[in-house]
């Protein structure tokens, strides 16, 4: 499993990094935690606030506490005690006066993010990434409503082969902190003929009604293997 970092600063300016090697690690003012935050700089937090389960493309946030927590770099979006929430790296969660930072990839993630958006997440789920003729790959993304809209409508695009190797199923309609998965694949029509080589395979999600300009992609290479076409001739002597 990759070591990731989470980087906790007090609201004095004092920072410590501190290492996830554990599929289960948890968070709190106690000293037995795996991230300790210390009460006597800072407030808010319980002795065993947070739990962090890893999962393939970050961890999943438990708040354990009786206060909720906050994520996003303007700490826009609040979970309630007893909530989960996805983190990927680069994400800022506040807990009481603390802020955390997850910083690296996530275990076993390949995945690649951009974007600009604050109100739409979005991660890709793709365990096989060599593609051949009679070896389709399938897997899904989940799109979710970060912002304060309600019944929003998510358009998904996916791109980086031919049209014809490209399948997704339709964008969601989501409510705010609702997530959906949506089942994409990609395969190899004989017809189409991609050469092999590696193609960075990019989804996109923009819901342009709710949050107009903002954009959230995930991206993966995919490998496409070589295909030959043998024929047998039988030659007379």
């Amino acid at each position: 499993m990759a070591t990731n970092i989470v980087a906790v600063t007090d609201q004095a300016g004092w920072s410590k990094e501190f290492s996830l090697v554990k599929t289960i690690a948890y968070v709190g003012s106690d000293k037995r935690n795996d991230i300790v935050l210390d009460p006597e700089r800072g407030a808010g937090v319980s002795a065993r606030h947070l739990q962090l389960i890893s999962v393939p493309t970050g961890y999943r946030l438990i708040n354990m506490g009786d206060t909720e927590v906050r994520l996003g770099a303007n700490a826009e979006v609040a979970v309630p005690p007893r909530a989960f929430v996805e983190v990927n790296p680069g994400e800022q969660i506040q807990v009481g006066e603390f802020k955390l930072v997850f910083q690296g990839a996530g275990a076993g993630s390949s995945k690649d993010t951009d974007g600009n958006s604050r109100s739409i997440g979005l991660k890709m789920n793709l365990s096989e990434t060599k593609l051949g003729v009679n070896k389709p790959l399938e897997g899904t993304v989940v799109v979710r409503n970060w912002g304060t809209k309600a019944g929003v409508q998510f358009i998904l695009e996916v791109d980086g082969l031919d049209p014809a190797c490209l399948e997704i199923g339709p964008g969601p309609l989501l409510f705010p902190n609702a997530e959906k998965e949506v089942p994409f694949k990609v395969h190899h029509p004989r017809a189409s003929k991609p050469p092999a080589g590696d193609y960075r395979v990019r989804i996109r999600a923009v819901a342009p009604a709710a949050y107009p300009g903002e954009t959230a992609a995930v991206s993966q290479t995919v490998q496409v293997l070589p295909f030959y076409s043998h024929k047998l001739r039988v030659v007379g002597e």
